[in-house]
């Protein structure tokens, strides 16, 4: 019997092995192979380079080898993700580096076609004019742009502001606002109206959020964006769902019905999705443009103060108005006190509704008043289209259980999906329980769960067994966030590890270092951990027990803490190095991360060099690591 070798393996196995593998480590094993098959195979696969997870030397020894490669499949590299600055900053001076050179025409970098920046919240200027920009002129061909903001805030609105400025226009254009006006109010710091024109000439799809419903009329301005087809559109503007008198517009834009014939154009548009708009708005909006390829129209959360323009919503998506139109979904939001009106109205005939599969019933949402940590709970009475599932695949915030009991389809989406779920009644665990359900049956990606309640120490049954038939097969980002104040730790506990415990896939954790430490199981697919800490733990030396966190998670690439402020001692150099040790697969490593407190620069500057000097050739090589503070006291270790 002959020996077997790895080129004798069939075509079927060697891709399942170059599956296992990253971009880097494929270059790095087959390109000076000389094989044409195992070539061939490698440039048949579109690669993904997923900086994330690479080591700082890493990646410095991928972009330096580039000019080496004369192999195809670098060149066949397909999609770039970023999820670390310092990472996007060290590809920003090599691509700067690249086209400088004239010798040098970077054509591994021409081949990309998308790109996704998962964390754009920390990201400026700096992320338009070095990478953007060259990748969108010339000859490239970036045909995917999908920017993930955590809120409209800050910097947001600035890289907003850049891709107008510089005409930064691909086919599919996504910048993804995760939590919006209900937990940030007036955070849109720059108008679209103050921004220069925008002239976006090749994007066919695009999802964005606005300041003020006005606005869109930038968006459907003729010729702003002439090869549009679909459009995505999230207005941010609390006043529409809280109409208090310190949350009036200030946008100098109005609603014109003379100027949006004149100057607006939906010829093109094939589905159009609105979320959190008046009727009064959706109404004038629809009466004036003509949309004689619109094929599906979803508005979310259609907010209603009085029934004078539902007829003429009506009339607005029936044929005669939008001939293409093949589905249309909304929701109605009236205030609670609105219910009675309705049911008694001349809309409400025969006890049908003028449009067909119509259903309703009452719902909360949690919004902020504007003042520090108050919020207040809206009920509402909506009315909505049938099936629900649709129209909850678009909603990014949920409040309570009421929902749950109305979401009998699955919630399916056709792309990453974050659902902030909120909470301030949680004494009834198999209400928690009939949610989750309801998300296991959905493809929702990225969970985020807040509880602030008014009612001090809720208790909930730590013994309820909502595992029972839950599997989170789905989930891969979790986020827990409770109000200690309201709620007992032996109920957060008891919701942490019975949530944990149905989700296998989970890679990305965001929760209480206190409910962390009382789990069972082990979690080996965790890749990313934010411990939130005590901010008055009981011992200043261990902060957390490390060797506890290494069972919990052992294979983590990627460690932040926050809350308590660790001071920048030796024991803290001690205490580095300790998690470096018992983590050999960590790439990244942040402690006091949001920090309040900042330390004095040249005290900074000694903690640096005696962590330098204690780690040196026994835990890392400096060469080939970077550390750096960030915002006041946060530490940034790149390893």
């Amino acid at each position: 019997m002959t020996n077997a070798t790895f080129e004798s393996l069939p075509n079927e196995v060697l891709l399942i092995i170059f599956g296992y593998l990253s971009t880097f480590d494929l270059c790095e094993a087959f390109l000076n192979v000389k094989n044409v098959r195992i070539e061939n195979l490698i440039t048949s696969i579109r690669h993904t380079l997923d900086v994330s997870l690479m080591h700082y030397d890493k990646l410095r020894q991928f972009l330096s080898k580039i000019n080496e490669y004369t192999n195809r499949s670098v060149a066949l590299i397909d999609s770039v993700v970023l999820h670390d600055s310092s990472a996007c900053t060290m590809l920003c001076n090599h691509l700067e580096t690249r086209l400088n050179d004239s010798e040098d025409s970077n054509d591994w970098f021409r081949s990309i076609k998308k790109l996704h920046i998962l964390n754009s919240n920390s990201y400026g200027y700096g992320l338009v004019q070095p990478i953007l920009k060259p990748l969108v002129y010339g000859t490239h061909t970036l045909k995917y742009l999908h920017l993930v903001f955590d809120r409209p805030a800050y910097s947001y609105p600035t890289i907003l502001s850049e891709l107008v400025l510089h005409r930064i226009s691909v086919y599919s254009m996504i910048l993804e606002v995760e939590q919006g006006h209900e937990y940030y109010p007036n955070e849109l710091t720059k108008d679209f109206h103050k921004m220069q024109p925008l002239y976006w000439p090749n994007t066919v799809k695009l999802t964005l959020s606005i300041q003020h419903p006005s606005e869109l009329m930038l968006l459907l301005k003729r010729d702003a964006l002439p090869a549009l087809e679909h459009l995505n559109v999230t207005n941010e503007d609390i006043h529409t769902v809280l109409p208090l008198s310190q949350y009036k517009p200030v946008s100098n834009i109005q609603f014109c019905e003379h100027d949006l014939r004149q100057t607006a154009d939906g010829t093109r548009l094939r589905s159009l999705i609105l979320r959190f708009i008046t009727l009064r708005d959706a109404t004038l909006l629809l009466g004036s443009l003509s949309m004689p390829l619109l094929e599906k129209l979803i508005i979310v959360d259609l907010y209603v103060h009085t029934l004078n323009h539902i007829d003429e919503f009506q009339k607005l998506c029936g044929p005669t108005h939008v001939p293409a139109l093949k589905n249309l979904y909304f929701s109605f939001c009236f205030p609670q006190d609105m219910e009675h009106v309705w049911r008694k109205s001349s809309f409400h005939r025969n006890g049908e509704w003028p449009f067909d599969n119509i259903d309703c019933y009452i719902d909360e949402s949690l919004i902020a008043t504007g003042r520090l940590h108050d919020f207040a709970t809206t009920t509402l009475f909506i009315v909505y289209k049938r099936p629900i599932s649709v129209l909850l695949q678009h909603r990014r915030t949920l409040h309570n259980h009421r929902f749950a009991t109305h979401a009998s389809a699955p919630i399916f989406t056709t792309r990453r999906q974050s659902l902030l779920l909120t909470y301030d009644k949680i004494d009834k665990p198999d209400e928690l329980f009939k949610t989750l359900q309801v998300l296991a049956r959905c493809s929702v990606d990225k969970l985020h769960l807040k509880y602030r309640g008014d009612q001090a120490n809720v208790s909930m049954a730590s013994n309820c067994a909502l595992s029972g038939n839950l599997f989170l097969r789905h989930l891969r980002s979790m986020t827990f966030d409770f109000e200690l104040m309201s709620i007992k730790r032996s109920a957060t506990v008891a919701i942490v590890k019975q949530i944990l415990d149905v989700s296998p896939n989970l890679s990305d954790l965001v929760i209480d270092w206190s409910d962390f430490c009382h789990c069972s199981q082990t979690y080996s697919n965790l890749k990313h951990l934010h411990l939130i800490l005590d901010r008055i733990y009981p011992e200043p030396k261990q902060h957390f027990d490390v060797r506890r966190l290494a069972q919990l998670a052992p294979h983590l690439c990627s460690l932040e803490t926050s809350g308590a402020n660790i001071m920048l001692d030796e024991n803290l150099v001690k205490f580095v190095l300790k998690i470096i040790r018992q983590f050999d697969q960590l790439v990244y490593l942040t402690l006091n991360k949001n920090s309040l407190y900042k330390s004095k620069e040249n005290k900074k500057v000694i903690f640096k060099e005696t962590l330098i000097a204690a780690g040196h050739n026994r835990v890392f090589d400096c060469n080939n690591i970077r550390i750096q503070f960030y915002t006041r006291d946060a530490l940034y270790i790149w390893l």
